[in-house]
């Protein structure tokens, strides 16, 4: 830390720092040493430090054109003693900054800031509502489209709400503040992969159809259209919250262990899987011949409804994949673990609404209600696991 290059008048000492040199980045149980008026130095106790830490980058982000970080002592007191004053106006002796207020000098600090400046939890905060913005986007302009045209929307449906995770999945990587990991790679391009594929795949499947009578009734009314595509950004972001946490976790550069690389294969499996499954149904729903007959062949057989075994499958593993690079290791033990149980929300999430919801209940239904007196329907049904395939079990008994 140097005085003030500026020459500022004010009886404080001003601290400057380069990031390119990583300055700020000092371990936390070092502390950040403060350049007093007399030239000594005093090291913070540990919370201190990281507090310390957080705001130099906050009021920072706004750096000058020669690349400092130049904040005056004095400024750091009200942020140290209450972070809500960041909202507060900037004082008038910080004449470094561009911004009028706090906020406005703390908006690009997760990008100004060396890593180990950045709080975890701020920055996977950051990364959660980065998401929320991409996939609240998608959706409002779904929401607009069924606004226009009612009667059309149902081909763009799937498209922007499933093809949402994905563009949130390569928003959070790109604008990642750390740096490049394998297990970011893999997490984000199997939700990238994941999203592609079902969003492509749907978006052909209703324009070869000409429409989903299923979702009629959502876009009876305002209202119903309102809820329809709220939920559908809801289910979005949790969804995403795999790949949005782990590209903002600090911690994301963490070797991958066998826990990841078999998550990497079952997920790997569970995507075949469902891409064949998609497949041989609409295959078989093209056969005139088998327009009164429900599905039962190739991996149908195996099981009443593999889609959706398969998705139950590839967010576990996706959340198996990114847990490890979501465990921090500093701070509290509900900072430590706090990513990992917020995306554990993701397979819970997708298992509450495919096991009770949208997925197996209806479809289920949708069976009974067209083949519940046929006998051989029955027969099918009854000795037809219902998700667990026939050959996985074998494995298991």
């Amino acid at each position: 830390f140097a005085p003030c290059p500026l020459a500022c008048r004010r009886p404080t000492t001003c601290w400057s720092a380069r990031p390119s040199i990583d300055a700020l980045g000092v371990p936390a149980q070092t502390g950040i040493r403060a350049s007093t008026q007399g030239g000594s130095f005093a090291t913070p106790s540990p919370p201190t430090a990281m507090r310390l830490r957080w705001a130099v980058a906050a009021l920072g982000a706004t750096s000058t054109a020669r690349g400092c970080v130049l904040v005056h002592a004095e400024s750091l007191r009200p942020l140290l003693a209450s972070p809500a004053r960041a909202f507060a106006p900037a004082p008038p002796h910080i004449r470094h900054f561009r911004g009028g207020s706090m906020l406005a000098a703390a908006g690009g600090a997760l990008r100004a800031a060396p890593p180990l400046a950045r709080s975890a939890g701020a920055s996977m905060l950051a990364g959660a509502a980065i998401s929320a913005l991409v996939i609240g986007g998608f959706n409002l302009l779904g929401f607009a489209a069924t606004l226009v045209a009612p009667a059309k929307a149902e081909k763009v449906t799937d498209l922007l709400g499933t093809g949402a995770i994905a563009a949130s999945a390569i928003a959070t990587f790109a604008l990642s503040p750390f740096p490049l990991s394998l297990r970011k790679v893999l997490v984000t391009a199997a939700v990238v992969s994941w999203g592609v594929r079902l969003a492509g795949f749907l978006f052909y499947r209703v324009l070869r159809t000409g429409g989903d009578t299923r979702l009629e009734q959502y876009f009876e009314t305002v209202s119903s259209m309102a809820a329809f595509w709220g939920v559908s950004a809801l289910w979005g972001w949790l969804t995403a919250l795999p790949t949005t946490l782990l590209c903002f976790s600090p911690a994301a550069a963490r070797p991958l262990g066998p826990i990841a690389i078999v998550a990497a294969a079952v997920f790997c499996s569970a995507f075949a899987a469902e891409a064949v499954s998609d497949w041989q149904k609409w295959h078989w729903k093209q056969d005139p011949n088998h327009a009164d007959h429900w599905c039962d062949v190739g991996l149908w057989s195996q099981c009443r409804h593999p889609n959706y075994a398969s998705e139950l499958t590839i967010w576990p593993s996706i959340f198996l994949l990114a847990a490890p690079g979501l465990v921090q290791v500093s701070g509290s033990a509900v900072a430590r673990v706090g990513g990992v149980a917020a995306a554990a929300l993701c397979p819970i999430f997708v298992a509450l609404v495919i096991l009770k919801v949208s997925g197996v209940p209806i479809a289920e239904a949708r069976n009974e209600r067209r083949f519940a007196q046929r006998p051989a329907y029955q027969q099918y049904k009854s000795s037809t696991p219902l998700l667990v395939p026939r050959f996985v079990q074998r494995w298991f008994v």
